[in-house]
C-alpha cells in the first residue's frame, strides 16, 4: 500500500475508509464488532455504501484455516491502520 497517500484525500479521509473496509470485511466473515466498531460503521455510512460493492466475495465453503488466515490478516491490518492515529 502507498503511504504516500492518494492526490486528494487527507491521511484522515484514508484511515476511515481503510478502517469501514477492515471492519466490513470482519463482519462479512462473522467476527462480531464491538459497540464502538458498529457506531463507527453507522457514523460513517456514506463510505460504508461505497465500499460494500467493493468487497471480495466470501465463499461459505472456505477451510476454516483459510477464513482464520483471512481474519488474522484483516485483524493486523486494522491494527496497523489504528495505532497510526492514536
Amino acid at each position: 500500500m502507498n503511504r504516500e497517500g492518494v492526490p486528494g484525500k487527507s491521511p484522515e479521509e484514508m484511515y476511515i475508509q481503510q478502517k469501514v473496509r477492515v471492519l466490513l470485511m470482519l463482519r462479512k466473515m462473522g467476527s462480531n464488532l464491538t459497540a464502538s466498531e458498529e457506531e463507527f460503521l453507522r457514523t460513517y455510512a456514506g463510505v460504508v455504501n461505497s465500499q460494500l460493492s467493493q468487497l471480495p466475495q466470501h465463499s461459505i465453503d472456505q477451510g476454516e484455516y483459510q477464513q482464520r488466515g483471512r481474519f488474522a490478516s484483516a485483524f493486523s491490518l486494522y491494527s496497523s491502520f489504528s495505532c497510526l492515529y492514536r
